[in-house]
């Protein structure tokens, strides 16, 4: 990364600090801001973010953020809760996911017919994970009712998971297509899929026991567990990839097995910095990407990517969790907000980088303009829609159910 664009995107994060608390007021969705100065500030703009020619540089930026955020998510998880709650939570793990997943699928054969099946999975998988946190102030906000919070929260928690699993399947199925030594991506899909939980789980599973032993001996102080706690996801991370299989994968196994070690030895994690550094990393992957990929995007897009990006983000998440939901207890109008609510950010971003960098695709022009369109819309129309979604929803008297 040139000293110039690192030097921008230091004071981007400065002057977004120092007004942080009025967005969040706003309902506005950070990334949403660091995206038009990422525009403004790119080449199409005051070329004071140079990402064009160090393309290297948003790539790494990207898969730190994900892998930071990946192994929060899965630490922050109460796997408890979504068994107990499985009235709504559950509902949208085991029959929304797959159901988005499948809808999407068929979106992309039905819109975009030049996508072979299997390209057509990883599209679906590309747009389908959540990230509710990009407005954070609709987790926080107390008259939205707390298992809804937690339903989406928890949902966004597992997407990447979900859909990055999803991707890797199709993705070994994609490149057998075009390469005929079909021994080479199955051992790909038992590398990815199963070698990388297993590294995951040791290594989160010894890091989280490790630090929690030290912390309980008086060994390390909290502020340096945090930072160790940030390490260990970037050791599963790396050691995943070094053994050529998916350091996203072992990063979200190591989450898991970190979170449930540190909670057996009653020193539940602590992520507070890993949490702040996943933020930091990923406003400046929307800020790059502001730079880098929407101005082309857009303009390279025709209309069924359109097409396909709207339905994709709103309609086909819709139908998915309203179908999950059926005889569920909980309101119509609960419903539809929960299937609104869907914000797609850094998952969709890195895993259309992933499956374009990683596998043999025909249409890798196109996944790329649907990564942009997509993100993009999402970011405009959920950060628009936040706060009177929540004026409508807590409009009606049944809202709290």
């Amino acid at each position: 990364m040139h000293s110039q664009t690192a030097f921008v995107l230091t004071v981007l994060v400065l002057c977004y600090a120092v007004v942080s608390g009025l967005v969040k007021r706003w309902y506005l969705a950070p990334a949403l801001i660091f995206v038009l100065f990422g525009i403004l500030l790119g080449p199409f703009g005051f070329h004071a973010i140079d990402v064009d020619t160090d393309a290297a540089s948003f790539a790494v930026v990207a898969q730190l953020a994900l892998t930071v955020i990946l192994f929060n998510q899965a630490a922050a998880l109460d796997l408890t809760t979504v068994v107990r709650r499985r009235g709504v939570t559950f509902r949208l793990l085991v029959i929304g996911i797959p159901l988005a997943l499948a809808l999407g699928t068929a979106t992309a054969l039905l819109v975009l017919p030049v996508m072979p099946l299997w390209e057509a999975v990883c599209l679906a998988a590309i747009v389908a994970p959540t990230e509710v946190a990009l407005i954070d102030a609709l987790l926080d906000d107390t008259r939205i009712p707390e298992r809804i919070r937690h339903a989406l929260s928890t949902e966004s928690g597992f997407y990447d998971g979900f859909a990055l699993a999803a991707v890797l399947a199709a993705l070994a199925l994609a490149s057998e297509q075009a390469d005929p030594d079909s021994a080479r991506w199955t051992m790909f899909l038992v590398r990815t899929e199963v070698v990388s939980v297993a590294v995951g789980l040791v290594l989160g599973g010894v890091g989280g026991l490790v630090i929690a032993r030290s912390q309980r001996r008086g060994w390390m102080s909290p502020t340096w567990a945090q930072l160790a706690t940030l390490a260990v996801a970037l050791v599963c991370f790396q050691v995943g990839e070094g053994l050529h299989g998916s350091g996203f994968v072992a990063a979200f196994a190591g989450g898991l097995a970190f979170a449930f070690v540190a909670k057996r030895t009653g020193v539940p994690p602590d992520t507070q910095v890993s949490d702040a550094a996943g933020q930091l990393l990923e406003l400046m992957v929307f800020a790059m990407f502001g730079g880098y990929a929407v101005i082309v995007g857009w303009r390279d897009a025709d209309w069924r990517v359109v097409v396909f990006a709207v339905v994709a983000l709103l309609g086909v998440r819709l139908v998915a969790v309203n179908l999950a939901l059926i005889r569920s207890d909980l309101p119509v109008r609960n419903r539809l907000f929960m299937g609104w609510f869907g914000p797609r950010g850094i998952g969709t971003l890195v895993l259309g980088l992933f499956v374009v960098q990683r596998g043999v695709i025909e249409q890798q022009q196109l996944i790329t303009q649907v990564v942009a369109v997509t993100v993009t819309l999402s970011l405009v129309v959920h950060s628009l829609t936040a706060w009177p979604g929540i004026r409508w929803l807590v409009a009606t008297p049944d809202a709290g159910r």
